[in-house]
C-alpha cells in the first residue's frame, strides 16, 4: 500500500501521528474497548482523498492535514457505532468521543467553514446506520430466499465529501467543485465494493497531468482490481 500512496507518505504519516495524539487516552481506563482494525486502504484512503483534492487545487498547508484527520476520525466513529453488538453503551460512548474530537479539530485548525457540511454528513451516517440496524433486525429476504444486506452508503458519502471539501481548501470554482465531487463519488463506490462504468475514470483523465492525477489513477486501478497498482493508466 505504501507504493499506492508513495508520494503522499510523509503527509499521511503526519496525519497518523495527529490521529494518535487526538485519540490518545490511558489504555488502562478502557480495557473493554478495542479500536477497529483497519486494512491499509481503509487507513489511508480518506486522508489521501483530502490531500489529493487539496493539492489538485493548489493548497499544501496544515489545514489539509487537519481535515484529513477529521475525515478519518468520522470514519472511525462510524465503524465504532456499528459494533453495537459488542456492548451498546461502550461502543456508543466511544463513537461519540471520536465525533467530538473532530469538532475540536475543526475549531483549533481554522476549518470551521466545513462544520455545516460535515454535520450533515454525520446525520446521514447515523440515519444510514439506523436503517442497516433495522434491516438486520427484520432479516430481509430476496425472492430467492437468501438474505440481501444493504450496501454501506456511508463510505460513498465520506469519500464524496472528502474529495469535495479537500478541494475547497484551494482556489476552487463551481466547475472544479463538481469535478472533485464526481471523483470522490466514483472512488467511494469502488471503495464500497460497487461496480462503476469503465468510462468513469474519464473524470480523472481530464485533470491536468502530474502527481495528483497519477495518484488518483493508481487508486482507481487498485480499487478496480487491476494490477500492478504502480502502473499508471493511459491518460
Amino acid at each position: 500500500m505504501q507504493a499506492l500512496f508513495h508520494f503522499l507518505q510523509p503527509e499521511l504519516e503526519m496525519v497518523r501521528r495527529r490521529l494518535d495524539k487526538e485519540t490518545s487516552w490511558r489504555k488502562d481506563q478502557f480495557l473493554g474497548f478495542v479500536l477497529p482494525t483497519l486494512n491499509e486502504i481503509d487507513r489511508d484512503f480518506l486522508p489521501a482523498l483530502v490531500l489529493l483534492s487539496a493539492h489538485g487545487q493548489g493548497y499544501f498547508g496544515p489545514r489539509a492535514l487537519s481535515l484529513a484527520a477529521v475525515f478519518q476520525l468520522i470514519f472511525l466513529a462510524s465503524l465504532i457505532h456499528s459494533r453495537v453488538n459488542q456492548g451498546v453503551a461502550m461502543q456508543t460512548l466511544m463513537g461519540d468521543y471520536f465525533y467530538t474530537r473532530f469538532f475540536d479539530l475543526l475549531c483549533r485548525d481554522g476549518n470551521l467553514e466545513f462544520l455545516e457540511p460535515l454535520s450533515r454528513l454525520i446525520c446521514h451516517l447515523h440515519l444510514d446506520a439506523a436503517r442497516q440496524q433495522e434491516q438486520a433486525a427484520a432479516g430481509p429476504v430476496v425472492p430467492g430466499g437468501s438474505a440481501c444486506p444493504e450496501k454501506d452508503s456511508g463510505r460513498v458519502s465520506l469519500a464524496t465529501e472528502a474529495s469535495r471539501l479537500g478541494s475547497q481548501l484551494g482556489k476552487t470554482g463551481p466547475r472544479e467543485a463538481r469535478t472533485w465531487q464526481e471523483i470522490g463519488l466514483m472512488l467511494g463506490r469502488l471503495w464500497n465494493g460497487e461496480a462503476v462504468p469503465p468510462h468513469s475514470s474519464r473524470v480523472i483523465a481530464d485533470l491536468p497531468p502530474g502527481p495528483v492525477r497519477e495518484g488518483l489513477g493508481e487508486i482507481f486501478l487498485f480499487l478496480n482490481g487491476r494490477l500492478p497498482v504502480r502502473k499508471v493508466m493511459v491518460l
